[in-house]
């Protein structure tokens, strides 16, 4: 029952307007490969444990405020959080280099008796970010530096959420512009630089918070043949599904990205507790793939909780469903007991 507690309070600091005031400290986190700047949200008085906090592909990177609140809120409930900023995902580009990124904060921060005295540590990230943690805690030697994850929104077969996106009706077109901005270039004979601006700028413009657009302005200073290739592909289904076809074609000639990215074939490899948290509505990555993630973990190390409370990685609930509210935070809970500090034998 306490960590029922302790999830509903998270949940509800998530909730509110103004995040709970915590202490938070730019950090540099130097591992033999990197150097990541975080920041580094710390809990009054002893920590229950430390979380490795991840944002999702958003171009404010770990000061997005939607994800500094679910960091701020878990150390409100008395975590160590260390959030980094990882450039590629501020870019919007989707590569196995995160992954190795993820394995050496893992193995980094879980190693410093400053930031983690328990030498484990737990994750938690939503969307593509969630899966990445995971591929990484398919290594044995990161694996068994975690304790607890939790996913929001994660994807488990990255070709079937890659068609959903491209192809269905209800994908998301935010989505699958960050998709085409990452993988069109399989498609084509040679390198389109300005396809791809015209295809950031449209990512950029359905950010959160972003402002000021940029596509029209791109669109002004592009070849008339590129602002037509980038409307068939923002608009023609049987055209965008074309040039998906020839993305997964080409790649796959080149190790492809769909078994680099791919999270179901590692998943027997898992041996930390997984908590599965997607919304039943997410139009990004399919409910479905939740099921998948299940059905690939032991039963016993696994939570799942489909929830109609939330969006695609986004931790926001409303008040008006109670029983859906109450088993949105069993997944909160079953991912913060385990992720507490394991009591030292005496």
């Amino acid at each position: 029952m306490k960590y029922f507690w302790k999830a509903a309070k998270f949940a509800l600091h998530c909730q509110l307007p103004t995040p709970p005031k915590v202490s938070e400290q730019e950090i540099s986190v130097k591992t033999d490969q990197f150097e990541i700047p975080a920041i580094l949200y710390t809990p009054k008085g002893k920590s229950c444990g430390t979380i490795l906090a991840v944002n999702g592909l958003a171009y404010m990177g770990n000061k997005d405020p939607r994800f500094a609140a679910v960091c701020k809120s878990a150390a409100a409930v008395g975590y160590t959080v260390i959030s980094p900023l990882l450039v590629e995902v501020t870019q919007f580009r989707i590569r196995k280099e995160t992954v190795e990124k993820i394995k050496d904060l893992i193995l980094h921060i879980s190693s410093n008796k400053e930031y983690c005295p328990d030498q484990k540590l737990s994750y938690i990230a939503p969307s593509f970010s969630g899966s990445m943690g995971l591929i990484a805690a398919s290594d044995p030697e990161v694996g068994k530096k975690i304790s607890s994850i939790l996913t929001i929104g994660a994807y488990c077969d990255v070709q079937s959420t890659l068609d959903y996106v491209m192809t269905s009706d209800e994908g998301d077109e935010y989505g699958r512009m960050i998709l085409l901005y990452n993988f069109v270039k399989y498609a084509l004979k040679s390198d389109n630089q300005e396809l791809e601006f015209a295809l950031k700028a449209c990512v950029l413009d359905g950010s959160f918070s972003r402002e000021n657009l940029e596509l029209p302005t791109v669109l002004e200073n592009i070849s008339e043949e590129n602002k037509e290739i980038f409307f068939k592909l923002r608009e023609d289904k049987s055209f965008r599904e074309k040039i998906w076809k020839e993305i997964v074609a080409n790649a796959g000639s080149q190790s492809s990205f769909l078994q680099e990215l791919q999270v179901k074939d590692k998943l027997h490899l898992l041996d930390c507790h997984v908590s599965i948290v997607h919304g039943l509505g997410d139009n990004v990555v399919p409910a479905k793939e939740a099921l998948i993630l299940k059905e690939n973990l032991p039963r016993k190390k696994s939570k799942l909780v489909l929830t109609p409370l939330i969006s695609h990685g986004d931790v926001g609930i409303s008040l008006g469903q109670i029983p859906a509210i109450y088993d949105l935070v069993q997944g909160f809970a079953f991912f913060f007991k385990n992720a507490k500090v394991k009591e030292k034998a005496a």
